[in-house]
């Protein structure tokens, strides 16, 4: 009797969940589900198996079953497999299945603390966002979704935020954000200069009502070439305001319903723009209904994902949300995410800050592998976990079922 070989090509992933498979090519994006009957499963686990080289051998009551006929040329249209025959003294096919594997690891770098090499754990220490004070308009549950200014009568020393900078260099931090009623600092002129010195990109970010406050203020300063205006936009306002910026800005406009974003599109369809304008969601607590409707994930929002074998890797090793960032409250305290525990202050060493996170952290490697995640076969073609599931108190914002 002939045997065959049926071998997965090495951009293919295949995710067993429950009774069902999901074959996903990450070179040509096409994807395919199956219900998993009893044969089906009995091929994938041996494909799965390492030893095997994702490649099993079949026999030809197995490539004639229809069932298993239909699985493998499905998978052969699709291009992420294909079917040889087993020719005595030809090589068994070999093809490495996709499999994560990643050397700077907690493990590793908790080894390098144990043998007194602190090694290069600020590499991965890629954006900082200072909250230098705060705001009138500030409020205390929505900066824990997006960056929006708080409410505070504390403000962070100019010095302090300069030498955490200079800390934190390496050639991988590429980004300081700067928060709050930032023209209600009083070294604000200073400290922009301190971070443009340092060839980082420099975004501040500022409610349109306190941007509006020092328009003219704003209009005469001399930006730095890397510094960049973000409003952050929570009411309607004259948008003609905005004529006559000499240095780039956009806008992050925050949204908590279907009328809000049916009026800011008007409001912006007047004005010609040649700038950035994001629409961002913000949970007030009363607005379930329009995250279900807008924000949570349908199948169809699923089947529309496009990822490549290295963007599910990183899905899998760490938040891309959270991961690199830093934020520094107006109190000093620093956080890898402002929803979990603080990590220091601001007068602690960046190192020993990403170090605990690495280490102890809850933000940076927060994963979809809770349940219901877990057991999805989507589960990695999601995004990772967003402040929103923890501002919700959800597990997720899906409405997918399998």
């Amino acid at each position: 009797m002939k045997t065959h070989w049926f071998t997965l090509h090495e951009d293919t992933f295949l995710w067993l969940k429950g009774n069902k498979v999901l074959v996903y090519n990450a070179e040509n994006k096409n994807r395919a589900l199956f219900n998993l009957s009893d044969k089906l499963e009995k091929i994938c686990h041996r494909l799965l198996e390492i030893e095997n080289l994702y490649t099993v051998e079949l026999t030809d009551e197995d490539v004639n079953d229809e069932e298993i006929s239909q699985w493998i040329h499905s998978l052969i249209d699709m291009r992420a497999g294909y079917l040889s025959l087993n020719v005595e003294f030809d090589k068994r096919p070999v093809s490495l299945m996709p499999v994560l594997k990643v050397q700077d690891n907690r493990e590793y770098y908790e080894g390098q603390q144990e043998l007194g090499f602190k090694g290069k754990i600020l590499q991965n220490l890629h954006e900082l966002t200072f909250y230098i004070n705060g705001s009138e308009e500030g409020d205390a549950e929505y900066f824990k979704q997006t960056i929006f200014p708080v409410r505070s009568d504390l403000a962070l020393e100019r010095t302090r935020i300069r030498l955490f900078i200079k800390n934190s260099r390496s050639s991988f931090l590429s980004n300081v954000n700067l928060v709050g009623d930032l023209f209600l600092y009083p070294d604000i002129g200073e400290l922009i200069n301190d971070i443009s010195e340092l060839s980082v990109q420099l975004t501040i970010h500022i409610l349109i009502k306190d941007f509006l406050n020092h328009v003219q203020e704003i209009k005469e300063m001399k930006w730095p070439t890397d510094t960049r205006i973000n409003i952050l936009v929570d009411r309607v306002f004259d948008v003609s305001s905005l004529k006559d910026l000499s240095f780039p800005f956009s806008l992050a406009v925050f949204i908590f319903s279907e009328d809000d974003f049916l009026r800011y599109s008007s409001l912006f369809d007047t004005f010609s723009l040649a700038q950035d304008i994001r629409f961002i969601p913000v949970y007030n607590g009363e607005n379930m209904s329009f995250f279900e409707s807008n924000v949570f994930m349908e199948k169809d929002d699923i089947d529309n994902v496009d990822l490549s074998k290295n963007e599910i890797f990183i899905r899998q090793a760490i938040n891309v949300g959270d991961f690199g960032k830093l934020t520094i409250m107006p109190d000093g305290k620093v956080y890898a995410n402002v929803n979990m525990p603080s990590l220091g202050t601001i007068d602690d060493s960046p190192y020993s800050i990403v170090y605990k996170e690495f280490t102890n952290g809850e933000s940076w490697f927060r994963l979809r592998v809770q349940n219901p995640c877990e057991n999805c076969v989507y589960q990695w073609l999601c995004p990772s976990p967003s402040n929103y599931e923890i501002v919700i108190d959800r597990p997720n914002l899906c409405h997918v079922r399998n």
